[in-house]
């Protein structure tokens, strides 16, 4: 059998260590729930026509460099949140396994919409065609870069750090996803290659929208095609630009179940020690409904999706690089003790090295203080 990596720092660094892990991971959980809620919830209201009663249908600009929107919009914004919800909820309540055949087709239009991005904002700065968003707002990210593509941004870049961590977020799963590979002597290559393709695609599509859009990007990347789903615009560009905008918010239906599993179980395991004892019915069905419910609610009232990827990039920081120095470094101490060497024959020649695993700990202590230090500095 595996074991999580919860279950992991238990037996390495204690009953305490584990908790902390526990908790940490929580919270990077709830944050990325918290996270869909906007995901969808803008995409939603901003495509579609809530336009009777206290109800408005939502701009980009709505969602700019704010906690939430206001007045109409905000009522539309609220009230496909709570459309998310009936539809979520309920799935996150019963035992929900998602089909591999689902994950694969959701991964292959994953890949589809990113490098169609990629490939119009290319073709589109080149060939001078398309509709540019027309936001004059600038979300939190680029509230200090000019509408140029020049020189680099160093609090630009601080507070872009933890989003990009948090993208790369695969660190909880990673004993699930290398259970099915028979040789793990492999696993360096595999994850060097994963990483290595992850950095590449997000790193590509990050340039061409910012070379396409300039100073003008919103926050939720795939709304700066909402204006080109105007009547005033071609058919074709109008059906692709639908697609672009709406799918993530689809996406999300998929995942947020069973996130929302996972954190149910999660706070079982930190209670009661055992990730293989399960509540009864009523205590397992209360308990995954309020770990689904409690992030919509927060989603309500903050949609700003910039300020929530910068903390959920702090327990990331832990997960992804203070907590594996860690475990790496007290595994060899273990093996060392009850083994006589501190190597085994899935040791790496390179990560395996106790000046690396010092690195990696360094690192993450002192860029998880300095983001935090950058969140309390005024501006």
């Amino acid at each position: 059998r595996h074991f999580e990596v919860s279950e992991l720092c238990r037996i390495f660094l204690g009953r305490v260590g584990g908790a902390i892990y526990l908790v940490l991971i929580l919270v990077y959980l709830f944050i990325g729930q918290w996270l869909t809620g906007p995901v969808a919830g803008t995409a939603w209201a901003s495509n579609f026509p809530l336009n009777f009663g206290v109800f408005k249908q939502c701009t980009q600009d709505d969602f700019n460099g704010v906690l939430h929107p206001s007045d109409g919009c905000w009522n539309s914004y609220a009230l496909c949140i709570l459309l998310f919800a009936v539809i979520v909820v309920p799935l996150s309540c019963l035992d929900l396994k998602e089909q591999e055949v689902v994950q694969v087709l959701l991964s292959i239009v994953r890949f589809i919409l990113i490098t169609s991005i990629i490939i119009y904002s290319i073709a589109a700065e080149v060939k001078g065609y398309g509709k540019k968003s027309n936001s004059n707002s600038s979300s939190n990210l680029n509230t200090t870069v000019s509408n140029h593509v020049g020189g680099f941004n160093v609090n630009g870049f601080l507070a872009t750090l933890p989003v990009v961590i948090y993208a790369q977020m695969l660190h909880v799963a990673i004993p699930a996803l290398v259970q099915p590979i028979n040789d793990k002597r492999r696993l360096s290559r595999l994850f060097w290659g994963i990483f290595a393709t992850t950095s590449t695609i997000y790193g590509v599509l990050g340039v061409a929208v910012t070379v396409y859009l300039k100073g003008r990007i919103n926050e939720v990347c795939t709304l700066n095609w909402a204006d080109t789903t105007s009547a005033s615009h071609r058919t074709s560009l109008r059906v692709y630009s639908y697609f672009v905008v709406i799918f993530p918010s689809l996406d999300v239906l998929s995942a947020y179940p069973l996130s929302s599993i996972i954190m149910a179980n999660m706070v079982e395991y930190l209670f009661t020690g055992n990730p293989r004892v399960r509540s009864g019915r009523f205590l397992l069905t209360v308990n995954r409904f309020v770990w689904a419910t409690v992030p919509l609610i927060c989603a309500v009232y903050m949609s700003d999706l910039v300020e929530l990827d910068k903390f959920a990039g702090l327990p990331a920081f832990c997960a992804a690089f203070i907590f594996p120095g860690l475990l790496q470094w007290k595994s060899m101490q273990m093996c060392q003790k009850k083994f006589g060497a501190d190597k085994t024959p899935y040791t790496s020649s390179w990560f395996s090295n106790l000046p690396v695993v010092c690195i990696v700990f360094g690192f993450g202590v002192v860029i998880t203080i300095a983001t935090f230090v950058g969140f309390l500095l005024p501006g």
